[in-house]
């Protein structure tokens, strides 16, 4: 070491100015003295993978429970958010089991079923993965959600189920199955048709049965609405049923009907049945006739030399409905009473004395509403000719009547027929024409006091125009007179001295004398058949007594015509 000097005879500056140089002298002998070397330290770490973590519990959107059941065919889908510390993205991946295999860069795979894997998200972002529902799904399965790094020391969470409906299991609703169905028509108004099906559903859920009067279906509704339905069931264990009343009164035929089987989540079957027309029938009723009436009920009087009409009513009830056609034909029937309608019911029955078939009826307006109607009236007219049978006194059927029947048929051809509860008489008609030779008189020509008609040579035809034969009654005032019928005048030739005989060339000797008492002439006219009917002639003449007066003479002869003996007609 250096050795120091004493500091003698310094000023106090120098005194300091010799400090100071002591103290760098000091310092820079002690720097040689601890003088050290500095060397560079390398340093390093091994930062390990973390696996990422969940930071929101993995779910089902929308929850797949056993309320809301994922449908075959359409999607389960998981979402869940996850970070991780070492800033990778990550996988979302749904296991069937609580296993996860992580995968070196690339996604992990699971031990069992692999549910869905979501593709890389990044941290801290939410990852989405689906599954669609198959045919061959279990109802019930078990998920286990995992979030997994794709890195190079790729590492994987602790499984996850999730909480509550939207948590594990997914639930899968398998469409219901639909292998028969069947109806029990034909049904008749007023009746139920039924439609009876096998059908389940491999979940256990419930069925129900809907059927259509269209095709569609869109829940468990008729696409139509409510008016478009038939019928539809509950929902049931299996094979639904379900009726439709059949109105009282519905038009027969074939109605179609489309049938659809749905679950209870409104899952619907896609079996070969699903959708399937299975038509009804309506059977087809015959009509009914009811409250017939002839004339009224009233006694039928004829009009001579023409027809009378009468009118027959009934009332027909169809319960296929009295509109649209239903009703092909009403028909009315009249006849005698012995005919009977058996012997009255067809064209070729026909006979103007007796039955008159097939008598065109027609519908009295507004008495069917319509298609929901049953009931409607009818009206028929019937032209009697006036030589129709009578069923009055002194006839050949007077323990007989007059009836009608009437026939409604459908446009099915069914029929009925009913017949008036009460008959009515036909009265006798006696009815003549009276016809001349000469003129619309009984003119005896131009005779001498003296002279007479001989033989009877004036003709008077006797036609009926009734329903009866007949006879005639003969009188005549008891003179022709000039001044008929004062006869004041003149000489007066007594109605003895006409003559008449139901014989040609008769003398008239032989005549039979008028009187003026009504006298029964036995002409036995039979009563008409056709409008052709027999005639009868009667043969006059007179005698002019001796001492007449000459003049234009004149009188009046009635000539009455009187219902024949029956055995006469």
């Amino acid at each position: 070491m250096p050795k120091t000097l004493p500091l003698v005879g310094f000023s106090k500056i120098s005194s300091r100015v010799f400090l100071l140089c002591f103290f760098v002298i000091a310092i820079f002998t002690l720097a040689k003295v601890f003088e050290v070397k500095a060397d560079s330290v390398t340093t390093s770490v091994t930062v390990g993978n973390s696996a990422p973590a969940f930071t929101v519990t993995p779910f089902e959107d929308p929850a797949s429970s056993t309320t809301t059941p994922t449908n075959v065919g359409s999607n389960v889908v998981f979402k869940t958010t996850a970070t991780d510390a070492n800033n990778d993205n990550y996988y979302l991946i749904l296991c069937s089991t609580n296993s996860v295999t992580p995968v070196n860069g690339s996604a992990p795979t699971c031990a069992a079923t692999t549910w869905c894997t979501s593709t890389s998200t990044s941290t801290g972002s939410q990852a989405t993965c689906s599954r669609t529902a198959l045919i061959g799904d279990a109802t019930s399965n078990a998920w286990y959600a995992f979030v997994c790094d794709g890195s190079s020391s790729a590492s994987c969470s602790a499984g996850s189920q999730g909480t509550g409906d939207s948590g594990s299991p997914f639930i899968v609703n398998h469409r219901p199955g639909f292998s028969a169905v069947s109806n029990d028509s034909p049904k008749n108004p007023g009746q139920t048709i039924t439609w009876s099906t096998t059908a389940s559903d491999s979940d256990s859920h419930t069925v129900k049965l809907i059927v259509c009067k269209t095709t569609g279906l869109t829940g468990d509704a008729c696409d139509g609405g409510g008016s478009d339905t038939w019928c539809s069931s509950s929902f049931v264990a299996s094979n639904p049923t379900c009726g439709y009343s059949i109105p009282s009164v519905a038009p027969d035929g074939s109605n179609n009907a489309y049938v659809y089987i749905v679950d209870q989540h409104n899952f619907p079957s896609t079996d070969a049945y699903q959708g399937s027309n299975v038509s009804f029938t309506i059977s087809n009723i015959a009509p009914v006739v009811s409250a017939v009436t002839l004339n009224s009920g009233a006694a039928i009087n004829l009009e001579e030399s023409t027809t009378k009409a009468i009118t027959l009513t009934a009332t027909v009830t169809d319960n296929n409905s009295c509109d649209g056609g239903e009703i092909a034909s009403v028909l009315g029937y009249v006849y005698r009473s012995a005919i009977t309608y058996g012997g009255c019911d067809i064209a070729g029955d026909a006979n103007t004395n007796n039955c008159y078939p097939e008598v065109s009826c027609t519908l009295v307006g507004g008495s069917c509403t319509g298609t929901t109607d049953a009931s409607a009236n009818y009206t028929c007219t019937v032209n009697l000719q006036y030589h129709a049978d009578p069923t009055d006194d002194n006839t050949p059927y007077t323990a007989e009547n007059w009836l009608n029947t009437i026939k409604a048929t459908d446009n099915n051809s069914a029929t009925h027929a009913t017949q008036v509860s009460a008959g009515v008489e036909l009265n006798s008609l006696i009815g003549v024409d009276l016809g001349y030779t000469v003129t619309a008189s009984l003119n005896y020509g131009s005779l001498g006091a003296g002279q007479s008609n001989d033989p009877l040579d004036k003709i008077l035809t006797t036609t009926p125009t009734g329903n009866v034969g007949l006879d005639q009654e003969h009188s005549g005032s008891a003179n022709m007179c000039v001044n008929y019928p004062t006869c004041t005048g003149g000489t007066p030739i007594p109605v003895l001295n006409q003559k008449y005989s139901l014989t040609a060339a008769t003398a008239y000797a032989s005549g039979i004398a008028l009187s003026t008492t009504e006298t029964e002439v036995e002409l036995n006219i039979p009563k008409p058949l056709t409008t052709s009917p027999t005639t009868k002639n009667t043969w006059w003449g007179m005698l002019i007594p001796i001492g007449t007066v000459a003049g234009e003479y004149s009188g009046v002869n009635t000539v009455t015509a009187v219902k024949g003996e029956i055995v006469s007609w």
